[in-house]
């Protein structure tokens, strides 16, 4: 029969479908409540008149202390593997900051889409959250009709670069085949415009950048916490002299890694939200403060992780995520401009069709209150 509320239960009591036996045996412990629903009860009705006061008591006392007494869950679809870039996150589950929330965090990797697995997840009844890119969450919008959110940006600006061998002067000299991870095409057709296959071939870049290294790709990708910080190291064992090229300096200005759930979970669930939020900031701002510390949270969920790698990845993030408008708002901000920036490149660039009502894209009602130290 499901769980009822306090006002259905005592609507199907005053109807005679339910009756309750405190004296019953096979109850499942002291206190307890045995409901049962049919005509078995209908037989019994006169002799358990006697009880009705003390057992609609019961019902009022109960149900309330039941309904307060569990704990909710949700699920987080970061959008990569377990490495510094998430440990806001993995931080938070471990530390408890998440609050009565009980939280599982689900790593990524190539290939998977936090969108598809906070759809899947929201349609099987939970409560979810995805961590992607805002131009992917704007596509899933527009595109396919899912009524996605965005509650808060980890990276304030991208940490999204172009690694080379030769210079990048303009988007011009982005030629041949480049490396870029799936979905993550649209800060590069955006730079160079609508005619960006004639200048270059998209090349599923996976996991890390060998062929780039291996010299078999002219241009690739690198966030700045991690594959430009192997670049950094190779080349350097290599001998050799690469460059790099921020997307700001083409005219792309965007934000990276943001946190959105269903505009659904959004209206039902409006404190998970926000337990999740103000939960993730604060994980980022210990792993910040005990870098080393968080590195034995992360190596429980990735064992293969690098310190050395790990620890050269909170400075880049810091500079990310700790900026002027996060010191007077909080880490998580929500940026409204830099949203419709996003929104009108990917239109110009013929990624869209027509320019969304982005105000719908994201929510500021709820900031993290985590003031970066």
């Amino acid at each position: 029969m499901g769980v009822l509320t306090r006002e259905e239960i005592l609507k199907e009591i005053g109807r005679g479908t339910i009756e309750i036996d405190p004296f019953e045996e096979d109850q499942v412990g002291p206190g307890s409540i045995d409901l049962r629903l049919g005509n078995e009860f209908k037989k019994e009705r006169g002799k358990k008149k006697k009880y009705w006061f003390i057992l609609l008591l019961m019902v009022l006392v109960t149900v309330p202390f039941y309904a307060g007494a569990q704990e909710k869950e949700a699920i987080v679809h970061e959008a990569w593997f377990v490495h510094m870039e998430s440990a806001g996150g993995w931080v938070a589950m471990e530390k408890g900051f998440y609050g009565k929330v009980k939280v599982k965090e689900v790593q990524g990797g190539p290939g998977i889409s936090p969108i598809q697995k906070v759809v899947a997840a929201v349609r099987a009844g939970n409560i979810a959250f995805g961590n992607d890119y805002p131009e992917n969450i704007i596509r899933a919008r527009e595109k396919e009709g899912i009524d996605l959110v965005a509650v808060s940006v980890d990276f304030q600006t991208s940490a999204m670069r172009i690694i080379s061998w030769k210079p990048i002067k303009s988007a011009k000299d982005i030629k041949g085949d480049f490396g870029i991870w799936i979905g993550y095409d649209a800060k590069a057709r955006c730079a160079v415009g609508k005619d960006w296959e004639k200048q270059f071939t998209i090349q599923n870049q996976g996991g890390d950048i060998k062929p780039w290294l291996a010299g078999t790709w002219p241009i690739a990708s690198a966030m700045t916490y991690n594959e430009l910080i192997t670049a950094q190291r190779e080349t350097k064992k290599m001998g050799k002299t690469f460059y790099t090229t921020d997307y700001k300096d083409l005219g792309i200005d965007w934000m990276d890694n943001v946190l959105f759930t269903t505009g659904e979970i959004i209206k039902k669930y409006s404190d998970v939200v926000q337990a999740v939020v103000t939960g993730r900031y604060k994980g980022f701002q210990y792993a910040f403060q005990n870098p080393k510390e968080t590195f034995e949270i992360l190596k429980k969920f990735n064992e293969g992780l690098d310190f050395a790698h790990e620890m050269d990845a909170v400075d880049p993030m810091k500079s990310l995520m700790i900026t002027p408008d996060t010191k007077k708002n909080g880490l998580g901000y929500i940026h409204p401009k830099k949203w419709s920036y996003v929104a009108k490149d990917m239109f110009n660039a013929g990624i869209l069709d027509k320019m969304p009502d982005i105000k719908k894209v994201y929510t500021e009602k709820f900031p993290s209150g985590v003031v970066p130290k």
